[in-house]
């Protein structure tokens, strides 16, 4: 020990640097994993080395699943799996129908203290060890060592990434009151988010699904895949794009609409002016509908916070931010009709036709096509809106 000390000490000499003396250079033999075992505990949440994360676990976990609906798609697929059974459960003299899975993965279950009936799905120990696995490898730099959105990269991230252990997933294009299919979540970490350090992951099918149901497995007690009452949603769908080959039509409708019928500069941007504001919405000339609005409006949501504060959100400026889950037409119709879960941002499938939404993408896409990454034109152009000119 004490010759490797004046090894050190000599070569840091050599290179013309001294050592402090009051702090005299150690070296520990360490424990088996090479820590030192002198060193001070280290504070904070997330100041603990890698090695020190436990991986395994192992306790069976019994998640919210889809309802019948699902069961009954799946049943036409594969009819040698899930059928249909009239008295699949008996409570209290009673029977209940319902599908069953000739593989036990999934079950209609009676919760006897809340009286309500619901599908679960099984998800071993082995198979949420496998899962956390990988989660703790590519995902809790970001996320969390324990899914709550604090992790050593993300600390400092606004936005800040996501914390599994609320039920609000703000880009999985399935209605914000519903909890996300398992599809819609795969689909979002291959995606990525545009803009964020949430890139596209490359992982398996089978790595993806292990992951997904780890993190549905963080859902507190009663919350969540953990809520009797909670529903799976999926990605919101359409009959078909009514606008192909009209787009032009599209864009001067989608304007019609954003600022009129569902008035979404209540929150972000307007970008037409006062006077063309006044007249979409049958207004005398000269109204405002509110100050500066060609600015979005940022408002503070509990159900995304970081460490037990509530964050600030800021709807985006489509002619300059990056929309996060995808420009395309179909993209920002399955956006715009699913809203933003935990968000102001509402679903508008089902407010709104399926029509008078994809008008609204055409719309956006032509914002973000036309100004964003042209600052000049896009400063002109807001400033035109701002003075009238």
């Amino acid at each position: 020990m004490k010759r490797l000390t004046l090894l050190l000490a000599g070569a840091a000499l050599s290179l013309g640097m001294t050592l402090p003396a009051s702090d005299p250079l150690t070296v520990s033999e360490g424990d088996e994993h090479g820590h030192d075992s002198s060193a001070s505990a280290p504070e904070g949440p997330h100041d603990r080395p890698p090695l020190d994360v436990v991986l395994d676990i192992h306790t069976d976990a019994w998640l919210r699943a889809p309802s019948e609906d699902w069961f009954e798609a799946q049943a036409e697929l594969d009819p040698d799996r899930f059928s249909y059974v009239d008295d699949l459960l008996d409570i209290d003299g009673d029977t209940e129908g319902g599908y069953q899975d000739k593989l036990g993965e999934y079950e209609l279950r009676y919760d006897a203290e809340e009286d309500e009936i619901a599908y679960w799905q099984y998800i071993s120990a082995d198979r949420l060890t496998q899962g956390r696995r990988d989660y703790v490898q590519f995902c809790s730099s970001c996320h969390g060592f324990d899914g709550d959105g604090y992790g050593r990269s993300g600390q400092h991230l606004r936005p800040p990434p996501r914390n599994f252990t609320k039920p609000f997933y703000k880009f999985t294009k399935v209605p914000g009151h519903l909890l996300p299919s398992d599809e819609s979540l795969i689909l979002l970490v291959e995606r990525g988010l545009n803009g964020t350090p949430m890139l596209p992951w490359a992982l398996s099918r089978d790595q993806l699904n292990d992951i997904i149901q780890y993190l549905k497995s963080l859902s507190p007690e009663g919350v969540g895949w953990r809520d009797v009452y909670s529903e799976v949603g999926h990605i919101v769908e359409s009959d078909g794009d009514p606008w192909t080959g009209r787009e032009a039509e599209a864009i001067q409708a989608g304007q019609d609409v954003y600022h009129g019928t569902a008035k979404c500069y209540s929150c972000h941007p307007g970008y037409v002016t006062p006077e063309k504001l006044a007249e979409i919405n049958g207004l005398p000339a000269g109204s405002m509908p509110r100050e500066n609005f060609t600015y979005p409006i940022a408002k503070i949501t509990e159900n995304y916070e970081v460490q037990g504060v509530p964050m600030l959100l800021l709807p985006p400026d489509f002619t300059w931010q990056d929309v996060r889950a995808g420009t395309t037409p179909l993209e920002l119709f399955e956006t715009i009709g699913a809203g933003i879960g935990g968000t102001a941002m509402p679903q508008w499938k089902g407010s709104l036709s399926d029509k008078d939404i994809w008008a609204m993408a055409y719309y956006v896409r032509s914002l973000i096509e036309t100004y964003k990454g042209h600052p000049e034109k896009r400063a002109e152009f807001m400033s035109s809106l701002r003075t009238g000119r």
